[in-house]
């Protein structure tokens, strides 16, 4: 099973590095006064970076919280 599993994210990670390869367009980022010239995949990869950080920190927030609320309280 490992094996298999092994070989999807091998994959998974094989068609991500070919996706970057052919998206190497630039882009202008803008934010107020600044411009950040950048190509395409890397903003992809940051926003996909980003997201996940975000989720987990959303995941881990919610899961604390259910805990705090669930458990009894001793007294």
């Amino acid at each position: 099973m490992r094996s298999l599993i092994a070989f999807f994210l091998l994959v998974f990670f094989a068609v991500i590095t070919l996706l970057c390869f052919q998206n190497d367009q630039e882009v202008t980022l803008t934010v107020l006064a600044w411009h950040l010239v950048t190509p395409v995949w890397l903003v992809a990869v940051t926003g996909y970076i980003l997201g996940m950080l975000t989720g987990w920190g959303v995941a881990g927030s919610l899961a604390r919280s259910w805990r705090r609320v669930t458990e009894p309280e001793n007294r």
